[in-house]
């Protein structure tokens, strides 16, 4: 076994297995330009680690005219580093994630690099801002090219005669000049995180609040705001009580959760689905088959994770009585008097300086302005077309080909669809978990790799045959088949033999 005892060794040992394997591939697909702009292979748009993962896929594979566009600072992207807020992750720390089937990159590799086999061994579950800390080395030591604070505003498409399939043309907004430009690209990944295709899910009742009164979980908070306040957390999950542990570990006077179920559940039924066979053989699933499946994971409320319930625990273990749970409570009004919060509605009145909304995302591509051009042309599933509630709305769920794509309407004629890519949760009922999430980002990427790959030799095809026939390589040189040539007969030879 190769000890590694730094990340500098790590980083050569992954250089050399790489070049054992002859990766990256070389750049295979022909330079373009439409109207004197260069054209990419492959726009990214989002740079946490699903992006990071597909990019890394795609230059394995041979494509490196690839960009990366997430909007961002430097080393913020993703939610690791900004509003998530648990301590640890939920996965298990033997996942390996992003690493794409190269030992030398797991997370594992990194952290055993820098901190040694027995702290490998004593880590239970992984920091969350060490995984961050390896997302950003992963992303450093693959090269990828992330272009940060650009804000994607619209993707439209054209047309150049001397291409096969139209160009995406992506209209950006550079948030630290407010310049605005564009650039065009052959195919798009869409790999915008878990409000990628919708948005925060802000219930009814509080959509009229002041909005200094109340924060999503999805945004960033100062922890510091919980001080000395009271306050209300709506929802049950672990974002629910990461929110809650935080507020108790900055002195919150209380903290009020609010939660429909009538308790928690104790089995996390998704992660089941850890094999080969799911992650490869979703897509191949007949309906009865999904709908058996999904039907089963809907009704399944997903518990905690034990780190979360750990920490919360221990935190109002160390301030008794200032963590109060309130199940089966549905608010359903919200005011403010006299400078507080009031909800209500069923269960007890509830007042607060402070309310956090740990309600979840709402699939709904209308609100992404920067997707209303592609809208009117994808499919979408009808509600409960999987499985009852599966999905629960018509009109927000898209339905994606095998390589993440997207589906046309049959009534619509636009190609371009089939060029642009649903990395992110939106996928699911489409791909399987196979995007978004820590288990299966590896296959996800391969796949969308893979996928693009085959269209862009499809549309590249006579150029492709051009480079065979034009293929020059010496084989073997006139001198060295010399010495087999001389044991050939003499063809004049063989004809005065046949005659006789």
């Amino acid at each position: 076994m190769t000890l590694i005892h730094s990340l500098s060794n790590l980083e050569e040992q992954l250089h050399y297995h790489l070049s054992l394997l002859r990766l990256p591939e070389p750049n295979w697909p022909p330079a373009r330009t439409h109207q004197g702009h260069a054209v990419y292979d492959v726009v990214i748009v989002g740079a946490g680690m699903s992006g990071a993962c597909a990019a890394a896929a795609l230059k394995l594979q041979g494509i490196h005219n690839i960009a990366l566009f997430d909007a961002a600072p430097a080393h913020q992207e993703g939610p690791w580093a900004t509003f998530a807020r648990m301590d640890t992750l939920r996965s298990p720390k033997e996942l390996t994630g992003p690493a794409l089937g190269i030992p030398m990159l797991t997370f594992q590799a990194w952290y055993t690099a820098q901190h040694g086999t027995q702290a490998w061994q004593a880590l239970d579950r992984i920091p969350r801002l060490v995984w961050h800390d390896y997302l950003q080395w992963y992303t450093k030591v693959l090269q990828l090219p992330v272009n940060n604070q650009q804000q994607l505003l619209n993707i439209d498409g054209v047309r150049d005669e001397r291409l096969a399939t139209p160009l995406a043309r992506l209209h950006f907004q550079d948030d630290r000049t407010q310049e605005k430009y564009t650039r065009y690209a052959r195919h798009v990944v869409l790999a915008l995180g878990m409000s990628g295709f919708g948005g925060p899910n802000i219930p009814a009742w509080a959509q009229s609040l002041p909005k200094e009164c109340w924060y999503h979980s999805s945004e960033v908070i100062d922890p510091q705001r919980f001080g000395d306040k009271r306050l209300a957390v709506v929802g049950g999950g672990d974002s629910a009580l990461d929110a809650a542990a935080t507020a108790l570990e900055q002195g919150a006077q209380h903290v009020d959760l609010c939660i429909r179920g009538k308790g928690y559940s104790h089995i996390n039924y998704s992660k089941a689905l850890s094999s080969s066979g799911y992650r490869a053989g979703y897509t191949h699933l007949s309906a009865a088959q999904k709908s058996a499946l999904l039907g089963f994971l809907a009704q399944q409320p997903t518990p905690p994770s034990r780190g979360t319930v750990a920490r919360i625990i221990a935190a109002e273990r160390q301030r008794p009585g200032t963590l109060t749970l309130h199940f089966e409570h549905e608010i359903q009004q919200a005011y403010v008097q006299q400078d507080e919060l009031l909800l209500t509605g069923h269960g007890p009145d509830i007042t607060a300086d402070l309310l956090v909304l740990a309600t979840g995302y709402r699939t709904d591509p209308r609100m992404r302005p920067e997707l209303h051009a592609l809208l009117p042309h994808i499919q979408f599933y009808e509600a409960h077309a999987l499985a009852p509630d599966v999905p629960g709305e018509s009109g927000v769920i898209p339905i994606l080909n095998p390589d993440f794509s997207f589906q046309t309407r049959p009534d619509a004629d636009y190609p371009l669809a089939a060029q642009i890519h649903c990395f992110m949760h939106a996928a699911i009922l489409s791909v399987g978990r196979i995007c978004g999430d820590i288990p299966g980002i590896s296959q996800g990427a391969n796949q969308i790799a893979q996928g693009i790959a085959a269209k862009l030799y499809q549309a590249e095809f006579d150029h492709a045959l051009t480079t065979v026939k034009n293929y020059g390589e010496l084989e073997v040189s006139d001198e060295a088949l010399q010495p087999l040539l001389n044991l050939a007969r003499p063809a004049i030879v063989e004809e005065k033999l046949s005659k006789h």
